[in-house]
C-alpha cells in the first residue's frame, strides 16, 4: 500500500479512479463471503428492525387517537386505556430494540473477527521480504483502525440504514395517505439533503483516507521508537523522536479538522433542510386546523411523521458519509488481501522422507531481492553432508545470510535448485520443510510472556520435563531458577528484562526442544563477559551435535571449528577448505582472519595463538554480515 503523498486535507489526496469507485460501493459484497454463515442472526435482527419500525410508525397514529379523544371526543376512559397500550407498546419496542442492538453487534463482532483473522493469516504467509519492505506499524494500523471502521458500519451503519430506510418509505406512505398536500410540503427537504450528503460526503470520505494514513505513520513510527528505546535514550534523541511524532499527530489533528468542518457543513446542511420542511409542515398544518379542515390529533401525528422523515434522511446522509470512511478502510484491507503471497505451496507437494539425513545442496543458485536490483548470487554451488558444519564468512555484502536465508525458503531462487535430502524445497510444503530446520539468529527475539511459552514456542506439545531438560543443556537453567518464578516468570517484550547472553541460551534452549535435523546458525555478536561466552559456545556445541549445521560465522571458535569453510565474495565462493588451508591459500580469507584476530586481541589480553594452536577462547567483533 503505498500511502498518500498529497498534502492534509486536499481533496487531491485520493485521486478517484475505477478501481476505487468500484471498492466504494462493492467492498461489502466482498465481505458476504464472512457475512454467509451468520445469516440466521442476520435475517433475526433485520426481523426484529422490521418489527421496531413498525412499531415506530404506529405510534402517530396512536397519539393522534390519544389527542382526539382528549381535546375532540372527551372521552376519559379511552384516554387511559390508550396511554396504556402506548406504555406497553414503548416496553414491547425496549425488547425488540435489545434484541436486535445484541444480533447487529454479535454479527458485526464475529464477521470483522474473521476479517482480521483472514488478514493476519495472509500477512503471515508473506516472507520475511515483505515485512523488510513495509513498516509493521502502518500493518498494526489496518488490523486495528481500518478493521474497526468496518465493523462499526456493519454494527451501527447498516442497521441503521434498514431502520431508517423503512422509516421513511413507511412515513412519506402514511402522511401520503393521510394529507397528499402536506406530503408535498415535508418532500421539500429531500432534495437538498441528498445533494448535500453526495458532495461533503466525497470530501469526508477523502478526509477519512487521510486521517488513517496519517495515523498509521504515526503508530509505526512509535513502534519503532518503543523498540528501539534504548538507541534513542543513549543518543539523547528523545525530543527529537518527540518532535517527529507530534509533527505525525498534529498531520492527523489537522486532517481531522477539516473533516469535522466537512461533518459539520453536513449536519448543519441536512438539519437545517429538515427541520426547515417540518416548520413548513407546522405553518401549513395549523391554517388547516385553524380552517376546520384538520384535527389537532391529525396535525400532531403528521408533524411526528414529518419528524421521522427528517431523522431519516439526517441518519441516511450520515450513513453516506460513514459509508466513505468504512470503504476507504476496507480498500486499503482488501488491498493487503488481494496481494499475491510471494511464496506459493507446491500444487502438488513432495514429502520429506522421515528419518531426513540432512542432505543439503545447492545448485547452480542465483539470486537477486528484486527485478530491478542488482543479483546478491552468481552460480553458487555447494553440497553439505549430513552432519557436517560449514560456516560461511566474507565481508559485508558478500551474501552469507542470502545464502543460509534460502534453505527454509525465507526466498526463492532466481535460478538453480536448493535440495534437502535431493528434493527441490520449492517442492515441499513450507511447513514440513521449516518443521526440519531451526534458525538461532543473530539477535534472539523472545515473547512477552512466560519463559515456558517462550522455550515450548519450539515444541508447544513438550512437557515440563523436556523443557527443562532443554535448558540445561543450554545452560538457561541456573538464571532461570533464580528468577521470582522460575520458568513462569514473565520476560518483557523481546526479552529486554534479560541480559544478552541469557537471550541467546533461550534461544538454543527453544531450538533444543524444536530438535530440529538442520540448523542454521547466525552467531550473535553481542559483547559477552567470559562466563557467558563460555556458556553461550558449549550451548551451541551441544546444540550442532549429530546436525548438518551452516553457521554464519561471528567467532573465531566456530570457524576453526567448521567442517568446511566458505569463503563468499561479491555473491560467489571465493575459497573453499579447512582454516589452515584457507589461511595459505586465499588471502582474503587470511585478511578477514587478521582482521577478527586483531579486533578481538583489542579488547583481550589473552596470548596470541598460532595457526596450529587448539582454539581460542575469544569472541571476536562481528564481520559485517551480507
Amino acid at each position: 500500500m503505498t500511502l498518500s503523498g498529497s498534502a492534509p486535507g486536499s481533496d487531491d489526496a485520493e485521486p478517484e479512479t475505477r478501481e476505487t469507485r468500484d471498492s466504494r460501493y462493492r467492498f461489502l459484497i466482498r465481505l458476504w463471503p464472512r457475512i454467509r454463515p451468520h445469516r440466521p442472526a442476520l435475517i433475526g435482527a433485520i426481523v426484529l428492525i422490521i418489527l421496531g419500525t413498525i412499531i415506530g410508525l404506529a405510534f402517530p397514529l396512536i397519539v393522534r387517537d390519544l389527542l382526539d379523544a382528549a381535546f375532540e371526543v372527551g372521552d376519559r376512559g379511552m384516554l387511559n386505556r390508550i396511554a396504556l397500550f402506548l406504555m406497553g407498546l414503548f416496553l414491547l419496542q425496549a425488547v425488540v430494540n435489545f434484541g436486535q442492538s445484541y444480533l447487529a453487534a454479535a454479527v458485526s463482532e464475529r464477521i470483522v473477527a474473521r476479517l482480521r483473522k483472514d488478514l493476519f493469516s495472509h500477512l503471515m504467509a508473506q516472507p520475511p521480504g515483505f515485512f523488510a519492505r513495509r513498516r509493521v506499524g502502518e500493518l498494526s494500523s489496518r488490523l486495528a483502525s481500518d478493521a474497526g471502521l468496518i465493523q462499526s458500519i456493519l454494527r451501527f451503519g447498516i442497521p441503521e440504514l434498514v431502520r431508517q430506510g423503512l422509516f421513511l418509505l413507511g412515513a412519506l406512505v402514511l402522511v401520503t395517505i393521510a394529507h397528499p398536500r402536506l406530503t408535498l410540503v415535508t418532500m421539500i427537504a429531500i432534495p437538498p439533503t441528498v445533494v448535500a450528503g453526495w458532495l461533503l460526503g466525497r470530501r469526508v470520505r477523502r478526509l477519512s483516507t487521510g486521517i488513517q494514513d496519517r495515523l498509521a505513520d504515526a503508530v509505526s513510527r512509535a513502534e519503532q521508537v518503543f523498540t528501539q528505546i534504548t538507541t534513542v535514550q543513549s543518543f539523547t534523541r528523545e525530543g527529537w523522536e518527540e518532535e517527529r511524532f507530534s509533527t505525525d499527530v498534529n498531520a492527523t489533528r489537522d486532517i481531522g479538522l477539516h473533516r469535522a468542518v466537512a461533518r459539520a457543513l453536513l449536519t448543519g446542511t441536512v438539519s437545517f433542510t429538515a427541520f426547515g420542511a417540518i416548520a413548513l409542515v407546522l405553518w401549513e398544518g395549523g391554517r388547516l386546523v385553524l380552517e376546520g379542515a384538520l384535527t389537532p390529533g391529525t396535525l400532531v401525528a403528521f408533524l411526528l411523521y414529518a419528524v421521522l422523515i427528517a431523522g431519516a434522511v439526517t441518519s441516511l446522509a450520515g450513513f453516506w458519509g460513514n459509508l466513505q470512511e468504512a470503504s476507504g478502510a476496507a480498500r486499503r484491507i482488501f488491498g493487503l488481501l488481494d496481494l499475491k503471497v510471494e511464496l506459493q505451496e507446491p500444487a502438488e507437494p513432495r514429502s520429506l522422507p522421515t528419518p531426513l539425513e540432512g542432505r543439503v545442496r545447492y545448485r547452480d543458485v542465483q539470486f537477486r531481492y528484486g527485478p530491478d536490483l542488482p543479483r546478491v548470487l552468481h552460480g553458487i554451488e555447494l553440497e553439505i553432508q549430513p552432519g557436517e558444519t560449514v560456516a560461511l564468512v566474507g565481508a559485508s555484502g558478500a551474501g552469507k545470510s542470502t545464502l543460509a536465508a534460502l534453505l527454509p525458503r525465507f526466498y526463492d531462487v532466481e535460478g538453480g535448485t536448493v535440495q534437502v535430502d535431493g528434493i527441490d524445497v520449492r517442492e515441499v510444503r513450507l511447513a514440513d520443510l521449516r518443521a526440519r530446520i531451526g534458525l538461532v539468529p543473530q539477535e534472539p527475539m523472545l515473547f512477552a510472556g512466560t519463559v515456558r511459552e517462550n522455550l515450548r514456542y519450539g515444541n508447544p506439545d513438550a512437557g515440563d520435563d523436556e523443557v527443562e531438560t532443554a535448558a540445561r543443556e543450554a545452560h538457561a537453567h541456573e538464571f532461570i531458577s533464580r528468577l521470582p518464578k522460575g520458568y513462569d516468570a514473565v520476560i518483557g517484550e523481546r526479552g529486554i528484562t534479560l541480559s544478552a547472553g541469557q537471550r541467546q541460551r533461550m534461544a538454543i534452549a527453544r531450538v533444543m526442544l524444536k530438535a530440529p535435523t538442520i540448523l542454521i546458525l547466525d552467531e550473535a555478536s553481542s559483547a559477552l563477559d567470559a562466563e557467558s561466552e563460555r556458556l553461550v559456545q558449549d550451548a551451541l556445541d551441544r546444540l550442532m551435535e549429530g546436525r548438518t549445521t551452516l553457521v554464519i560465522a561471528h567467532r573465531l571458535s566456530t570457524i576453526l571449528r567448521a567442517d568446511r569453510i566458505l569463503v563468499l565474495d561479491q555473491g560467489e565462493i571465493a575459497a573453499r577448505g579447512r582454516h589452515r588451508e584457507l589461511l595459505e591459500s586465499s588471502e582474503l580469507y587470511a585478511r578477514l582472519y587478521r582482521r577478527q584476530f586483531d579486533d578481538a586481541m583489542a579488547s583481550s589480553s589473552a596470548p596470541t595463538p598460532d595457526s596450529g594452536s587448539s582454539e581460542p577462547a575469544v569472541s571476536v567483533s562481528e564481520v559485517s554480515d551480507g
